[in-house]
């Protein structure tokens, strides 16, 4: 069997992170089984459509490596699928369900009066229509891979719209007709969709096509178990991107919402959930975005993470927080800094704010500041840089060291005013580092405040 997936999102604006999942769990089988992943826009509501949601959405998929094998190119609509270019095929199926007396044309909404008439053509020209599908009485047994066989009785399903007054047909017939045209295998998709799975093997089976394998994953839910929303945090894809959050450890996060690997294993790479998806492992009951789990795995991924590796990625969140970024040797010193002690790249920022603007002293500790011997400690070490032409960490150390003998303080009696003067805080960077990067003037700017302090 050839194995064609597709993942088929709506132009309604961002991706969200429960449309990620489905879009990782197809490429995810595709690539496991040497198959095809399809890009297919669901375009036929157009009351809902945003101006440059297609190239989000394929910007923002791309980022988080996922690459179609038909469809666009990497950050391009190229040879997209879209619904709305395809109006006359849908067309061609509407009328052979009519023709059949599967389907009915009403030109009002008290639709039951319009059922058992035969369909007439001549009826539609020059009038506002739209048309039903006929739904059986009898009852239906639909086999999902994750839930087993799943019966629906039909007679409570009313005949759902097919073709719209507009001309523009209904997800339920588009997806059907577009699912076979592209030869999918395998429709995984959002349990949301499972109540809409019967009318579609409705329409397979009057236009007496095969079925695909219908694989239904479960909800995204909110910690206090409701349907996962934007009022209760982040849900796009691209305010992840942009917080600083890596597309690696999204993706590894995305993964596990839903899937068990049946091992204690929480760190995978792409190509390790290649190896080790398995459709048989999702379970049935919906999956809780836990934000504090994501965080974890994301700072285990920066702890790992060359800095040099992602300096373009945090020179853009750095500037975004107005932090300009001259030197990329020095920020290179900063991420590696900043990297083993944040969740994310934004509390990267946070964590080396006093690198880029003079800090407040924490109030604990203000009282160091009036310290005499804090005051002596201040007053040698400005002499000292004063002097420096170009200022070097192995500098800064080794002047520290000759302070630490010179007037007999060690450890926190010697390091502790020095970064409070320099940083705001007795905790942070080395000095020597804090030094460097600040460079001479700051330097010298930040000791003659913490003289003067009091």
């Amino acid at each position: 069997m050839n194995i064609n997936v597709r993942f088929a999102p709506s132009p309604t604006g961002y991706l969200h992170v429960g449309g990620l999942r489905t879009a990782l769990y197809n490429y995810l089988f595709a690539k496991q089984h040497k198959g095809n992943l399809v890009l297919r826009i669901e375009d036929t509501d157009q009351s809902r459509k945003v101006d440059g949601a297609i190239d989000n959405l394929i910007e923002s998929l791309n980022k988080c490596g996922i690459i179609f094998d038909k469809g666009p190119t990497e950050y391009s609509t190229d040879n997209l699928f879209i619904q709305s270019n395809r109006l006359s095929i849908y067309h061609e199926h509407v009328t052979y369900l009519l023709e059949n007396n599967y389907a009915y044309a009403c030109f009002d909404d008290d639709f039951l009066q319009y059922r058992d008439k035969s369909y007439n053509k001549e009826q539609l020209i020059d009038t506002s229509y739209h048309v039903r599908l006929k739904i059986p009485n009898n009852e239906l047994t639909v086999k999902d891979e994750i839930r087993g066989d799943i019966k629906f009785d039909l007679s409570l399903i009313d005949d759902p719209v097919i073709l719209k007054t507009d001309q523009f047909p209904t997800y339920h017939l588009a997806n059907v007709i577009d699912d076979h045209d592209m030869d999918i295998s395998h429709v995984i998709r959002g349990e949301e969709w499972l109540p809409s799975t019967p009318i579609h093997v409705v329409l397979y089976d009057y236009f007496q096509w095969e079925l695909p394998v219908f694989i239904h994953l479960p909800l995204l839910l909110n910690p206090d178990k409701s349907k996962l929303s934007k009022r209760q945090g982040h849900v796009s894809v691209d305010e992840f991107l942009n917080e600083g959050y890596l597309p690696e450890a999204l993706i590894n996060f995305i993964a596990l919402l839903g899937w068990n690997p049946k091992n204690n294993n929480e760190i995978f790479s792409i190509n390790e959930l290649i190896e080790q998806f398995n459709i048989k492992n999702i379970q049935k009951s919906g999956a809780v975005f836990d934000i504090n789990k994501l965080n974890w795995m994301n700072g285990e991924y920066l702890k790992d993470i060359q800095a040099e590796s992602i300096v373009s990625l945090c020179k853009i969140i750095f500037e975004k927080h107005n932090f300009t970024i001259e030197d990329n040797t020095d920020f290179i010193k900063i991420i590696n800094f900043a990297k083993q002690r944040s969740h994310t790249i934004a509390d990267m920022v946070e964590q080396t704010t006093p690198f880029f603007v003079d800090p407040s002293y924490n109030v604990e500790y203000r009282d160091l500041l009036l310290d005499k011997q804090s005051k002596r400690l201040f007053s040698l070490l400005l002499e000292q840089v004063a002097v420096l032409n170009n200022i070097e960490e192995s500098e800064i150390k080794e002047i520290i060291s000759n302070l630490s003998m010179e007037i007999h303080v060690k450890g926190k009696e010697l390091f502790f005013p020095i970064r409070l003067a320099l940083w705001g805080d007795v905790h942070g960077p080395d000095i020597g580092l804090i030094i460097k990067i600040l460079g001479k003037e700051k330097t010298l700017a930040r000791l003659n405040k913490a003289l003067k302090y009091g």
